[in-house]
């Protein structure tokens, strides 16, 4: 299908390992690593994103095409910024919850982090095949229409 558009299978395990990292940190550190691994989050995002939008990063992430702006159903779209909108309001709710919402459950953070990571390292590729399906218009079409060729 749209083989070329899906990231490396490394690119997913490196994440699932750099996501269990940062939420486990807490636990094995302490508090402090609290403050930190928000910000070690967003440096991650960034630099993903960063590397995504030049020709030499995609390659080095596995990924020498995408899809075409105008091919990604409008549908999709709203969609995708609906649920972005929403797990970033839940997170701040989150925050918002009386300091022991966990219920007092040791090492909280590293079963998340256990559970969210080998999710993304085993369902990655799979989940990003699926949401490319989806969001192309007519998913059915493959070639120039519907992917950009290399950057």
């Amino acid at each position: 299908m749209h083989s070329s558009a899906i990231n490396s299978r490394w690119v997913y395990v490196l994440f699932g390992v750099v996501f269990f990292a940062l939420f486990a940190a807490p636990d094995f550190v302490g508090s402090a690593a609290t403050g930190w691994t928000s910000a070690a989050f967003g440096a991650v995002a960034v630099g993903y994103v960063a590397l995504l939008n030049t020709r030499s990063g995609s390659a080095l992430l596995g990924q020498p095409v995408r899809p075409r702006r105008q091919e990604i159903s409008g549908r999709f779209r709203r969609y995708a910024l609906l649920t972005l909108l929403a797990v970033l309001l839940v997170g701040f709710a989150v925050q918002l919850l009386p300091p022991h919402w966990h219920l007092g459950v040791p090492y909280w953070r590293t079963a998340v982090g256990t559970v969210g990571g080998a999710a993304l390292a085993l369902f990655g590729p799979r989940c990003q095949r699926a949401l490319l399906s989806v969001a192309l218009r007519g998913s059915g079409r493959v070639g120039k229409i519907a992917v950009d060729g290399p950057r």
